[in-house]
C-alpha cells in the first residue's frame, strides 16, 4: 500500500512538474510573439542579436573532493581541539567556540582528522562510554525534574555539552569521542553541501552516532537535503536506505517536495545533488531550472544536465519539442540536444532584455543620456554579466563625462560600473582615472588641495583634461595644501600638546600638594 502510495506521488509530481514547464514556456512563447515590433535601428540591433546567440558549451559541474589538507591547517585544529580535552584547560566552553569560529578552509583538515580518529578507534569502547555517560546524564535530568515536581519523559541531551560535563582526561576514548563530536559541531556551524557530506561522513565512521547525527540534520533544516540525495546512492547498501528515511521523514521524499527551498544557494546543490545521482525521476524537473532567473540556480540545474548525461536524453528531446514547436534531429546527442535547448531558453528569457539594451543604444544616439542610463541600469540589474557590454560601457562614459560637473554623485556611480564592465586595462584605467578626479574636485570644493590625487590620475589616462585643467587651477588659486603627511602632522602635533599640558598639570597639582603647609 506504502509502495502505491509511493509511486502515486511520484507520477503525480511529475505531471505537475511538466505542466508547469509547458505552461511557462508557452507563455514566454506567447509573449515574445505578441511583443510590438520595434523599427529602425532599434529593431535592426535587436533582430542581430537574438538571431544567432551563441552555443555555449555546457558547464563544467564543481568538484566533490576536497582536496588535501595544507600542513598549518591541520596544526590549527589540532591546537583547536586539543584545548576541549585539556586535563590543565578547564574552560572548555571556550575552546569549543574558538573552534566553531573556524571557517570552511578547514574542511579538508576536519575530514582528514575524522578518518585518522575512526582508523585508531576501539569503536565498542567508545560506545560503551558514551551509554554510560548517557545513562547518568539522564539520570540527572531525572531528579531534577522530580526535585522541581515535573513528570514525562526524560529528554535525550546533546552529547557533546554531556561529555564536557563528564570530562574523563585520562581516557584516550573519551578524548577520541569528544574531538569526533566537536568536529560534527563545526560541520553543523558551516552549513555548506560539503560540510553536511563530512557530517555524513562521520556516521559513516561511527555508527553508534546516528541519532546524534539525525539530531544534527535536523538543525540544519534545508541545508541538509543535497547531501543526504547523495548518500542515497552510497554504495553502502545500509547507509543508503538511512539517507531516503530521513528524507521521507522530512517530508521530502520526491524531488518536487525537494525543490520547495528559498534559499538560492540551497536549491542549486540540491539540483547538482539530483545530477550527480543520475535520478531520472528528477530529470524533467532538473531542466526547467535551466531556464530560471535566478543566475545561480540557473548555472546549478545546467551542470546537473551535464552530470545527468544520457539518462536525460529523452526529457531534454521532449522539452525541446515542447520549446521549440518541432522535435530535435535524431542524429543530435544528448550534449547536442542540451546546448541548443539551453540555447533557446537564453533567446526568449533575455528578450526583454535585449530590448532595454536597444532603447538604451537608441536613447544615447538621440542624446538622451538619462533615459540611455534607466535603461542600462535595468539591463545589468538583471544579468550582471550581460553581454555584449562595449556600448554599455561607453554609454556609462558619455553619461558621466555629461555630468561631471553639474551630478559629480551620479557620475561616480557611472564610472564604478564602468571599472566592473570594462574588459580592457585601458578602459579600466580611464575610469580609475576620473573617478580619482571626482575625488580631487570634492576636496577642492572643500578648500583642500591635494595634487596627488591629480598626479595618478593623469598617470592613468594622459589624456583627463579635466584632471589637468583641475591640477593647474590648483597651482594658481590660494588653496590650502594638504598632503597625506600634513592631514597627519596637524593631528599629531595637537594630541602632543594635550599630553605636554596634561604632564604639566599633573606636576603642578603634585608639587603643590607636596609642599610644606605654612
Amino acid at each position: 500500500m506504502g509502495s502505491t502510495r509511493s509511486k502515486g506521488r511520484r507520477a503525480l509530481a511529475g505531471a505537475t512538474s511538466l505542466l508547469g514547464l509547458m505552461w511557462s514556456l508557452g507563455s514566454s512563447s506567447v509573449r515574445a510573439q505578441e511583443s510590438e515590433p520595434a523599427s529602425g535601428d532599434e529593431a535592426t540591433t535587436r533582430s542581430a542579436v537574438l538571431a544567432t546567440p551563441p552555443l555555449a558549451p555546457l558547464p563544467t559541474p564543481p568538484s566533490r573532493r576536497l582536496g588535501e589538507p595544507k600542513q598549518e591547517d591541520t596544526e590549527l585544529l589540532d591546537r583547536l581541539l586539543s584545548r576541549l580535552t585539556s586535563a590543565e584547560d578547564r574552560d572548555h566552553q571556550v575552546g569549543l567556540a574558538d573552534l566553531l569560529e573556524a571557517d570552511a578552509s578547514l574542511l579538508p583538515a576536519v575530514k582528514a582528522r575524522i578518518d585518522g580518529e575512526a582508523n585508531r578507534a576501539n569503536r565498542d569502547a567508545m560506545k560503551r562510554l558514551l551509554i554510560d555517560t548517557r545513562k547518568t546524564a539522564r539520570d540527572e535530568l531525572e531528579r531534577d525534574m522530580r526535585a522541581r515536581g515535573e513528570r514525562g519523559e526524560v529528554p535525550t541531551p546533546d552529547y557533546l555539552p554531556m561529555m564536557l560535563a563528564h570530562p574523563r582526561p585520562e581516557s584516550e576514548h573519551y578524548k577520541r569521542l569528544v574531538r569526533v563530536l566537536a568536529l560534527s559541531r563545526l560541520c553543523v556551524q558551516l552549513g555548506s553541501v560539503e560540510a553536511v557530506r563530512v557530517l555524513i561522513h562521520i556516521y559513516v565512521r561511527f555508527d553508534f552516532l546516528r541519532i546524534d547525527t539525525q539530531l544534527q540534520l535536523k538543525k540544519l533544516g534545508d541545508k541538509s537535503l543535497a547531501a543526504l540525495i547523495e548518500t542515497t546512492h552510497h554504495d553502502a547498501a545500509s547507509i543508503a536506505n538511512w539517507a531516503k528515511r530521513r528524507l521521507d521523514f522530512l517530508g521530502k521524499a520526491i524531488p518536487s517536495e525537494v525543490v520547495q527551498v528559498e534559499d538560492g544557494q540551497v536549491l542549486a546543490d540540491i539540483l547538482r545533488a539530483y545530477g550527480r545521482v543520475k535520478d531520472p525521476d528528477s530529470a524533467r524537473l532538473v531542466i526547467s531550472f535551466a531556464n530560471s532567473e535566478r543566475t545561480q540556480v540557473r548555472e546549478a540545474a545546467r551542470q546537473a544536465v551535464a552530470m545527468f548525461g544520457e539518462t536525460a536524453n529523452w526529457s531534454l528531446r521532449d522539452t525541446y519539442e515542447n520549446m521549440v514547436g518541432r522535435k530535435p534531429p535524431r542524429e543530435w546527442s544528448w550534449d547536442r540536444t542540451a546546448r541548443e535547448l539551453f540555447r533557446e531558453f537564453d533567446r526568449i528569457r533575455l528578450a526583454e532584455l535585449y530590448e532595454y539594451y536597444a532603447s538604451g543604444l537608441q536613447a544615447q544616439k538621440d542624446g538622451k543620456l538619462d533615459e540611455m542610463r534607466e535603461a542600462f541600469d535595468k539591463v545589468l540589474a538583471r544579468s550582471p554579466d550581460f553581454e555584449p557590454r562595449d556600448k554599455i560601457v561607453e554609454g556609462y562614459f558619455d553619461y558621466a563625462s555629461s555630468r561631471f560637473e553639474q551630478a559629480p554623485e551620479a557620475a561616480q556611480l557611472a564610472l564604478l560600473r564602468v571599472e566592473r564592465l570594462a574588459a580592457g586595462e585601458t578602459e579600466r584605467n580611464r575610469a580609475r582615472s576620473l573617478l580619482l578626479t571626482l575625488n580631487a574636485k570634492r576636496l577642492a570644493d572643500e578648500k583642500i588641495a591635494d595634487r596627488n590625487l591629480l598626479t595618478r590620475a593623469i598617470e592613468l589616462d594622459a589624456d583627463n583634461a579635466q584632471a589637468r585643467e583641475l591640477l593647474a587651477e590648483l597651482s594658481t588659486e590660494p588653496f590650502v595644501e594638504r598632503s597625506s603627511f600634513m592631514r597627519v602632522l596637524w593631528p599629531a602635533l595637537v594630541g602632543a600638546c594635550a599630553i605636554l599640558f596634561a604632564t604639566f598639570v599633573a606636576v603642578f597639582w603634585r608639587r603643590r600638594s607636596n609642599a610644606p603647609s605654612q
